[in-house]
């Protein structure tokens, strides 16, 4: 398990703050194979910008994830720019705000390290395909979250 961690923002997260989370969603989910990771840290402005370009809404979110295996391949126009990178095992990025995570820690008297925690794990199911489009799987992911939250308190 490899992650690739940028933070674009002033709070004091580092990448390996994700790696116990991982292990335990890696064990629960029954994960064998090795995968690579990103993980940014964006502000609100960013955050917003990409909700807006890639969701549709103009806010600032909590999280976006983007899965590696529902994008596009690149044209041979577009990878002339590109740097080749070993991205075989690389399964996604997801994107944090973590002032809008603090909002909601506050909002819900947690901890805000805790609630990064839960809203990282909410991303990266969504990397393994859980979504919330209707109430049984939203049901589903919940339980998923909290089965692995509760692993990692």
């Amino acid at each position: 398990m490899e992650i690739f961690f940028v933070n674009f923002t002033n709070y004091q997260v580092r990448g390996f703050f994700f790696e116990k989370t991982l292990k335990v969603i890696k064990k629960t989910e029954k994960i064998k194979k090795e995968f690579s990771l990103e993980i940014v840290l964006l502000g609100d402005k960013g955050m917003r910008n990409i909700n807006k370009r890639y969701a549709g809404k103009n806010k600032v979110t909590d999280v976006l994830s983007f899965s590696f295996a529902e994008m596009k391949k690149p044209s041979k126009k577009e990878l002339q720019f590109v740097e080749p990178q070993k991205t075989d095992n690389l399964v996604g990025e997801i994107l944090l705000c973590p002032s809008r995570i603090k909002k909601e820690a506050k909002k819900k008297k947690k901890d805000f390290k805790e609630e990064l925690t839960f809203v990282f794990i909410h991303g990266f199911l969504h990397l393994l395909g859980y979504n919330h489009k209707n109430t049984k799987d939203t049901q589903e992911m919940r339980k998923k979250e909290k089965e692995i939250a509760r692993q990692i308190a």
